[in-house]
């Protein structure tokens, strides 16, 4: 009788201990989830705070005719330059954005392919910032990067080619440098740079003014669109000439567009140029999105202010224009979004 009750107290003890671990491990399991759970809403969180910053609601803008374009080019020349022309294309990698915004090595990849195209033309790149010998054996640089605090020998470097003739484009977050005292120094040579507690970023909410008296503007009516982002309240240095400006709208991230009664009163610079001794300086804070540089509209600009900081005709690039993006009903641009790519390359 007593084996029996026993054996009795020793199943129920063992029923026990077997409920008491399938119950730890529910407990386990139903944490585990919790935190699997958490973990995709803190992920999910993240990625909406990062990418609410890419102004989402915009978008490339329509196809546009070949045959309209060619008007705003007008006649062209020589297919070829006058000189032999060295170009530097400044690049870097970045961290913060979601593929299809600063994308560095994307567009820089793209854009001197292109210019490999023109006769003549040789195409180089730097990472981040030109070496002495670069500045010393190059005829243009064309940045689109964040650049690393400079020393005060590459500010002289930087300073003494353009002084020397040098040209240079300067495209979107190049104008950035903190803190305040760095970006006055960069100010000093593309005429605009970021002020770090005074600047503010945002989208732009309606049609650029531009002066399509500039040879850089030629053809273009007194307004033109672009869906992109664009800096504002930067350095300005005097000698800057404005060519394109918008009223500003709220600033950091923008989720929907603005109407004009929204905007401020007071318009901002968005295209300039500059001169610096013998060098001259073509710099926009737009080139945001990877999509605006299959823009036909932004990529007669971006050629044009190469050729004008050259000293060149702008003809032998004019055909870039077209290249890549022109489908076989002779309708030019994209409707890619480009987002959210695989393989962005980041620091």
């Amino acid at each position: 009788m007593k084996n029996m009750i026993s054996k009795s107290q020793s199943s129920l003890t063992s029923v026990q201990g077997k409920n008491q671990v399938k119950n730890e491990a529910n407990h386990i399991l139903i944490n585990a989830r919790h935190i699997v759970l958490l973990c995709t809403m803190l992920i999910s969180l993240f990625i909406s705070l990062n990418s609410s910053a890419q102004h989402l609601y915009q978008s490339p803008k329509p196809l546009q005719k070949k045959v309209e374009l060619e008007k705003i080019i007008g006649e062209l020349g020589s297919k070829t330059p006058s000189r032999k022309l060295n170009i530097l294309w400044v690049y870097g990698y970045d961290k913060h954005h979601i593929s299809g915004a600063h994308d560095y090595v994307k567009v820089k990849d793209m854009m001197t392919g292109l210019l490999k195209k023109v006769p003549d033309v040789t195409v180089s790149v730097a990472f981040h910032f030109p070496t002495k010998e670069q500045f010393e054996n190059t005829d243009l640089i064309v940045m689109y990067v964040h650049l690393p605090k400079l020393s005060a020998e590459q500010y002289e470097n930087f300073q003494d080619y353009i002084k020397n003739g040098g040209g240079v484009v300067s495209l979107h977050e190049t104008a950035i440098m903190r803190p305040a005292e760095e970006g006055k120094k960069l100010s000093e040579c593309l005429g605009y740079a970021w002020n770090e507690g005074t600047s503010k970023w945002g989208a732009i909410f309606e049609d650029v003014r531009i002066n399509n008296n500039h040879e850089i503007f030629k053809g273009f009516p007194e307004k033109i669109k672009i869906s992109d982002e664009f800096y504002w309240d930067l350095f300005e240095k005097d000698g800057v000439e404005v060519l394109g400006t918008v009223h500003t709208g709220r600033t950091g991230n923008s989720k929907s567009p603005k109407s004009t009664v929204q905007l401020s009163d007071k318009k901002s610079t968005m295209f300039w140029t500059y001169g610096l001794g013998k060098g001259k300086v073509f710099g926009t804070t737009t080139g945001h999105h990877t999509f605006t540089y299959y823009d036909p509209e932004f990529r007669i600009i971006l050629f044009r202010a190469m050729a004008w900081a050259l000293n060149e005709d702008a003809s032998p690039f004019m055909s870039l224009v077209f290249d890549g993006i022109t489908d076989e009903n002779d309708m030019v641009g994209t409707t890619e979004l480009m987002r959210n790519w695989e393989g962005k390359h980041r620091e």
